[in-house]
């Protein structure tokens, strides 16, 4: 997440500030259903690190009766968008497995985007009970 913030950086035109990274195995029958993210993915990454095709969606006018945007992505492929903006979703998965990263960040000028570094955590890579204690999860 951290190395490849600067070419988020320039990718987006934003100053970003890291939220969290996830990765997932997924295997046949799992589905993502639609959805909007939390705050701490506002500026969110899916990264295809292999595995049998499974493409994302994207509804970029927010209107459920849409079909949606259908990305493929390549292993080695990473799709940028906006998480909390953009309905996201995938359909029931027919393959073995896909594995797939996710790299999440604020905008620097968004309100409570400084507050929620690491996602609130004190350090990298520690669990989420570990986030302090303030105005946002109290």
């Amino acid at each position: 997440m951290l190395k490849c913030q600067p070419t988020m950086e320039k990718l987006t035109g934003l100053k970003l500030y890291p939220a969290y990274t996830y990765a997932r195995i997924y295997k046949k029958g799992d589905e993502l259903k639609r959805h909007k993210d939390r705050f701490s993915c506002e500026i969110s990454t899916t990264l295809n690190l292999g595995g049998d095709e499974w493409p994302i969606y994207i509804e970029p006018s927010g209107n459920k009766n849409k079909k949606g945007i259908k990305v493929n992505l390549n292993p080695g492929d990473m799709l940028v968008y906006r998480g909390c903006d953009l309905e996201h979703w995938r359909e029931k998965f027919k393959g073995k497995k896909c594995v797939q990263v996710f790299l999440h960040y604020n905008n620097s000028k968004t309100p409570g985007a400084k507050d929620n570094i690491f996602d609130r955590r004190p350090h990298i890579g520690l669990p989420s009970w570990t986030k302090k204690q303030n105005s946002y999860n109290k």
